[in-house]
């Protein structure tokens, strides 16, 4: 038996958006702004970080199969990924087969410059997003030292560098690769800009 909360979940007209939405990239951001829009309701907040963050600065380039969001409250979070049908898969993946929507709940700090976050609105709600910055150190750090796809991890920190040229803080980022120990892989990542 369906719950009434799941039941008028399905009867909303948020859901009739997101199923009538064809796109699997755009379902997902769409989804996060109504997701975030309840966590503010709720005096929660969240952060989109890793893959998903990528492909929303390089607008859908690369596909990721799961959206990873930092979450200061994550009792909150989850009790609205309940109420929007999510089943719950190990500690901290989130699904609803319904939706085709994968999401990893990550309750921790922003490790990163809370002032460089960026926001984009997504039909009338705000998602904050990692900065790009953050996200090239990420990749490059994976590159160098966790190799499990260099090649793609160093396309999105390329991707990243290109999209980002003219606003960029060089002196962070460069400040980034020398406490992660990464300066040459962002100095191979800066020349492949510059070459292309």
């Amino acid at each position: 038996m369906v719950s009434q909360k799941r039941s008028r979940f399905r009867t909303s007209p948020e859901y009739k958006e997101l199923k009538d939405e064809k796109d699997p990239f755009k379902r997902r951001i769409l989804f996060l702004g109504f997701l975030t829009s309840k966590l503010k309701e709720n005096a929660a907040g969240a952060i989109l970080v890793g893959g998903e963050a990528i492909d929303l600065y390089t607008a859908g380039t690369f596909a990721t199969s799961d959206i990873d969001l930092l979450v200061d409250n994550k009792a909150i979070t989850e009790k609205l990924l309940n109420k929007f049908e999510f089943g719950k898969k190990g500690n901290t993946l989130w699904f609803n087969s319904d939706l085709n929507i994968v999401i990893q709940v990550i309750q921790a700090s922003y490790s990163g410059d809370v002032g460089k976050l960026r926001k984009f609105k997504v039909k009338g709600y705000e998602l904050r997003v990692a900065a790009p910055e953050d996200l090239i150190q990420n990749r490059l750090y994976s590159a160098k030292f966790w190799k499990s796809n260099t090649q793609r991890d160093m396309e999105e920190s390329i991707a990243l560098l290109k999209i980002f040229s003219d606003s960029i803080d060089n002196t962070y980022l460069d400040k980034l690769a020398r406490e992660n120990d990464i300066v040459d892989f962002l100095a191979k990542a800066r020349k492949y800009v510059l070459e292309v």
